[in-house]
């Protein structure tokens, strides 16, 4: 089972940078690199935290666990929209959810293209939202589209509380990191995890 978690960083339809990030690893040695992160903050303040937020923690604790993801095996990917850049039927739809159902898609499509398909997948997607119809769609949908191309394997949505899932943490740095270079001009995050970045594409839905 190759187990896929996803962030997401910006508003669709609403902020002008808006992208969606994912993260997985060969194992779940993952999980050590959150959990010695939460340490070294317990022992900075105090506290451990309930969950790591990479806006949230020093840039020297950023850089650590990134390097530690790496370290690990960690690949990533990430699809980005620039609001002014595409079309304006997508900018302007009502439904916020149509283009964040869409870039997933694109996203999973592209990583079982490239080879990533040999086994069943889990899509672990941050709940960013606790209305059942939203999650429904989801669900139906991404299996429903990514079903056909994985040849008999099957593909499984589950819908995750970040402070539950040390998998989507990891993924909510990876789209810290790639979302400040997009916003901020700063890639002293996204240089530590660009070689290991399986996917990266800008502006679907573009302007003719």
């Amino acid at each position: 089972m190759l187990h896929v978690f996803v962030d997401e960083a910006g508003v669709p339809g609403f902020t002008s940078h808006f992208m969606i990030g994912f993260a997985f690893f060969p194992n779940e040695n993952y999980k050590l690199c959150v959990d010695n992160i939460k340490r070294k903050i317990k022992g900075i303040k105090g506290k451990e935290p309930r969950e790591i937020h990479f806006h949230d923690i020093s840039p020297e604790l950023k850089k650590e666990f990134l390097k530690q993801l790496v370290e690990v095996g960690g690949r990533f990917g990430y699809i980005h929209i620039e609001k002014d850049r595409i079309n304006e039927g997508f900018r302007e739809h009502p439904d916020n959810n149509l283009m964040y159902n869409l870039i997933l898609f694109y996203l999973i499509e592209n990583l079982v293209n490239i080879g990533y398909s040999e086994d069943h997948i889990t899509v672990y997607v941050d709940q960013r939202s606790s209305n059942k119809s939203i999650k429904r769609e989801l669900a139906n949908y991404l299996p429903m589209k990514i079903n056909p191309i994985l040849e008999g394997k099957h593909l499984y949505v589950r819908w995750e509380k970040s402070h539950n899932s040390r998998g989507i943490q990891c993924a909510d740095s990876i789209c810290g990191s790639i979302y400040r270079k997009f916003t901020k001009d700063d890639c002293q995050y996204y240089d530590i995890i660009k070689h290991r970045l399986v996917i990266a594409r800008n502006n679907l839905f573009r302007k003719a």
